[in-house]
């Protein structure tokens, strides 16, 4: 095994497994974890809906000095299950633009209720006050109603994407998202390869190519396991600093989920190696000593 011929080759491979197990394992965790209909399990799970709704309430009481329109005009017609709705709509037009390279599409569900209660209030207002119902009316109750959709959709993206979009994240994000899945092809491809080589390499003797493959792995699991339990074990994710409660549970609960499939995938990766590196000591040890029997304990 130690011969120069073929051990300065084999841990050349073998270090280069290391590094394409541990890119493969997260870009397939990325394809499996990182999804739409993954972040609105995750979302569901958390109940998100329930601060959001604090949230947008405590909004418009603060803006009605300001305003000067009750916040039950706005908060009658919402509620969680409309909320759910725009938070999946945000969802499902960030993917899409992830998928297909593209701008988000603007989102905000229609809630008639909203729209009525609204036209409603301003229809009093005006009657009260003898305002005239004139294009500067028309222009204000249009606007009110563009804004109550913008505001709570702010509240409801709680992953950001509308704000990443503005700032051309998204779009950079879209150029890796979109081609995961031939990279973790190709990653995987490489692995493979590897291992192809380490079997050429060590071909008068085979069962070392099971040393190597397995010492690759056992690194890999331990370079991706203790990095990962220690994220997990000091809750790291917790020190991020956002303020809006539902925002912050959303994005930990993405980097949690995340991390502890890839401390999961990681520490398979070390049994797997080290059971590889057991199983060529036993073959080797008995290869080498062919015709010795256990001794015999009267």
């Amino acid at each position: 095994m130690k011969k120069t011929s073929t051990y300065l080759p084999s841990l050349i491979i073998s270090v280069l497994l290391v590094f394409l197990t541990i890119a493969g394992s997260a870009l397939l965790l990325v394809d499996i974890n990182i999804s739409a209909d993954k972040l609105k399990k995750l979302a569901r799970k958390n109940s998100l809906e329930t601060s959001i709704y604090s949230d947008i309430n405590k909004y418009y009481k603060d803006k009605y000095n300001t305003t000067g329109i009750p916040a039950e005009v706005f908060m009658d017609a919402v509620d969680e299950a409309y909320i759910r709705s725009f938070e999946e709509a945000y969802i499902d037009s960030a993917f899409a633009a992830l998928e297909n390279r593209t701008e988000m599409a603007a989102v905000h569900p229609k809630n008639v209720k909203l729209e009525e209660n609204i036209d409603s209030f301003f229809d009093s207002f005006a009657e009260e006050n003898n305002y005239e119902k004139d294009d500067n009316y028309g222009l204000k109750l249009r606007n009110t109603k563009e804004n109550a959709y913008a505001t709570i959709g702010s509240f409801c993206d709680v992953y950001k994407f509308s704000s990443m979009n503005r700032h051309g994240i998204l779009s950079k994000l879209a150029k890796v998202y979109s081609h995961r899945i031939a990279a973790t092809i190709a990653a995987m491809a490489a692995v493979l390869l590897m291992i192809i080589l380490l079997i050429l390499i060590n071909r008068k003797k085979k069962i070392t190519a099971m040393y190597w493959c397995g010492v690759s792995s056992m690194v890999a699991g331990i370079l991706g396991m203790v990095p990962s339990l220690y994220l997990l074990v000091t809750r790291y994710f917790d020190s991020f600093t956002i303020k809006q409660v539902p925002v912050f549970t959303a994005f930990t609960s993405v980097m949690y989920k995340y991390t502890e499939a890839f401390a999961a995938v990681s520490i398979a990766l070390a049994v797997v190696g080290i059971s590889l590196m057991v199983i060529y000591g036993v073959i080797h040890e008995k290869k080498k000593y062919p015709d010795v029997k256990p001794t015999k304990i009267d």
